[in-house]
Parts: structure tokens; sequence; C-alpha cells
């Protein structure tokens, strides 16, 4: 006789008493109802972890919203901001800015009731330019006159905390407003207002706040306003049509023309001349020599970070009151480091004069100490070309 085992064969033989065929359905039924139970709790725990999030995935919809826009917002091939930003130790001044991709920059800042500055910015240095009273309004009064007469590089930290160019970058700007590290219980959002005539959900990031606008086309919400922490800079936000953006490198080589003779407030080149020549000079030629000194007038913390300044210079000598001829080496441009001195000469000539006098011979040196180098404002120029050619090769943003 075979035993064999069919998992399917009804349990027992003769002489074993079997279940009723009733009682193995309802046993069926009940069991594959507790199946079907635990494959609901099952999708309804994965579903409720997914909301949670992990972190490769958006915890939310207003995260992923975020998300979205703000990686939008960093392809940017450029940026229109406008709005308030604040000045250190003056308050809030108006802000007019377009800040490109690679963090060139062109606008202006206007204190309540003064003129405005022109802004720009480019390789994370700051450039402000305008009349004395304009240098005033930003507590610049005793330097206001001097530097009312060139471009002046700001120090980021003396005036912006940092630096507006490098911090509105479409890049650093989408990556600085949602830190990973910020939980879901620190995004909130508020009932839509409008702004510009349009409407955007203010959502609430830590300390900023984001304004979210309307979907485009393929569900992508854009970015109206952003507060930032302590709501000093507030800014509306805008794309730059590619024709202005053309423009806009169009018109950043002639302003950057204007950076050759720009000064730094904070140092200052002195000259003495070394000894007075007046009289005590041949007939037809004079020698002078000048000590000129770099003085750094910031913080003597800062000091020691600022580099060899470059002075131009020229010197103007003439002969009883005539122009007299100099040479080649009476201009040009010397690095002196901050504290240090370089003596700078120049001999100055004249015909032959009649009578028994020797000639009247007087000099001064005149010097510019500007804020860059022949090599870096080389540098920039050459830079502005690239970042133009960087600029050029991204797409437009989608249509709204």
């Amino acid at each position: 006789m075979t035993n064999t085992f069919d998992p399917i064969a009804e349990p027992g033989g003769p002489g074993t008493e079997t279940a009723p065929p009733a009682g193995r359905r309802r046993l069926r039924r009940a069991l594959l109802a507790l199946i079907a139970l635990l494959l609901v709790v099952a999708a309804v725990l994965w579903f409720a972890g997914g909301l949670r999030g992990t972190p490769d995935r958006p915890s939310s919809s207003l995260r992923a919203d975020l998300v979205k826009a703000l990686e939008r917002l960093g392809n940017a091939p450029a940026l229109h901001y406008t709005g308030t930003i604040h000045i250190e130790e003056q308050g809030k001044a108006a802000l007019d800015l377009t800040v490109s991709h690679p963090a060139d920059a062109l606008g202006t800042l206007t204190m309540a009731g003064s003129p405005a500055l022109d802004y720009l910015g480019t390789d994370g240095k700051s450039f402000l330019n305008g009349t004395a009273a304009a240098w005033q309004s930003v507590g610049m009064a005793d330097k206001s006159a001097v530097i009312a007469e060139h471009p002046a590089m700001v120090s980021a930290i003396r005036f912006f905390t940092q630096d507006p160019a490098a911090a509105l970058a479409p890049p650093a700007l989408a990556k600085s407003l949602l830190p990973d590290h910020i939980p879901d219980d620190k995004i909130t959002a508020d009932q839509p207002v409008t702004v510009n005539g349009r409407s955007c959900t203010p959502v609430h990031v830590d300390d900023s706040t984001l304004c979210l606008g309307p979907r485009s086309p393929d569900g992508v919400r854009s970015i109206e306003r952003i507060a930032f922490p302590g709501d000093s800079t507030v800014v509306d936000v805008a794309r730059v049509p590619r024709e202005e953006l053309n423009r806009f490198y169009t018109d950043l080589p002639v302003k950057l023309t204007g950076l050759r003779d720009a000064v730094n407030p904070n140092v200052r080149a002195n000259s003495q001349i070394l000894r007075d020549y007046e009289g005590a000079c041949s007939p037809t030629s004079c020698k002078f020599t000048a000590r000129v000194t770099v003085t750094y007038l910031g913080a003597e913390t800062a000091a020691a970070a600022v580099g060899p300044v470059q002075v131009n210079y020229h010197w103007e000598i003439d002969r009883d009151g005539a122009p007299a001829g100099v040479g080649p080496e009476c201009s040009g441009a010397v690095l002196i480091r901050p504290g240090q001195s370089s003596n700078l000469s120049c001999t100055g000539t004249g015909g032959p004069v009649s009578g028994a006098t020797s000639g009247g011979y007087h000099g001064r040196l005149i010097t510019l100490d500007v804020a860059l180098t022949d090599a870096e404002f080389g540098r920039l120029g050459q830079r502005a070309g690239e970042n133009h050619q960087k600029v050029a090769a991204l797409p437009d943003l989608p249509p709204l």
C-alpha cells in the first residue's frame, strides 16, 4: 500500500471525524479576510511612512513645491530684484538690482530722500559710485568728497553683512533658502496674499519667508517675494528677459572700465617731498624725490589681510612757471603694502636761461591709490567675457 500526502485532500479517513463543507468555507473566508486586512494595514503604514519622508524624498507637498520652485530659481540665467536691503548702521535702502547666474550684478541702492548710488558686483567684489550727497546718506560723510570722484570698492561686511551679488546669484540664493537640515515643522504656510497683482502663498522656512506664486504649465510654482531673517531685506523676484540680459552684458564691460581708477576708502597714500630743490638746481635740470607711504584706515585686524596697494602717480614740474620736460619714469604705478613706503624720483628739464639765474623749479607728486591692481583689473574684464558665454548657454526658464 502506498501512502501519499495531498495538501488539498481532506484530513482523516475511515473512523476519523471531518469538518463539514460549510465550516471549511467559513474558515477559508475568514483567512482571506484576515490576509486582506493585513495587506490594507501594510499599505497604510507604507503610505504614512512616505508622507513622513526619507532623505531622498520630500516630506510633504509643501516641501516638494519649495524644492521644485527653488530648483527652477537656481537655474535662472539672471534675476531682477526690487525691494529693500539693510545697510549697516544706516537702515533700509531701496534696492533695484539685476544679478546673473555667475554673480555679476548691476543696479542701484537709494537711501530715503537721497540720490542713488550705482552698484556693480563682480568676482566677489562690490563697487559703489555716486555723488557726495549719496555717499553721505550711507554714513561716509567724512570721505564723501574724496570718493565721489571715483568708484569705490566697499567692504561687504561694512555695508551689507554679505556681498549682494554673491548672495543673490540664482544658484547661491536657491541653495541658501532651503537647507537640508530644516525639519518639516519649521515649514509652514499662511493664507494667500497679493504681490504685484499676482496671488502668492507665504511659506515660512525657519526665519525666512518665500511667497510661492501660481504654477506654470508643468506644475512648478514661481517665487514672487523673499523676506530674509529680520525682515530688513525684502525683495520681489522677477525673471530677466533674454533681450535685457544681452543688454546687461553689453553694459557691464563699459562700466568695468570705470573701475580702473576705483579707490578703497580704507586705504590712503600720502606723499612727502624729501627735499625742496627750489633755486638749487642747474639751469637746465632738477631732480625731485618724494616718499609715498600707504596707510590702512580700517580695523587693525583687517590690515594684515590687505595685499599690496597700487598707487598710480605722475609728477608735475615747472621752471619759472613754465612746464618742464619729464621722462617716462615720472609717471606710472607702484605697489606698496600698508604701513610701508616707497621713494619716487623725477628729473625735470628746461632749456637754457639768460642771465645769472639758475631757474626756479617747482615739483609736486600727484598720487591715486586704487583698489585694483592692473592685473586684477585685467582679470575682471576677462571674467566678464567668460561669464557672458556661460549665461548665453543657459536655457530660458519655462513660461509661467
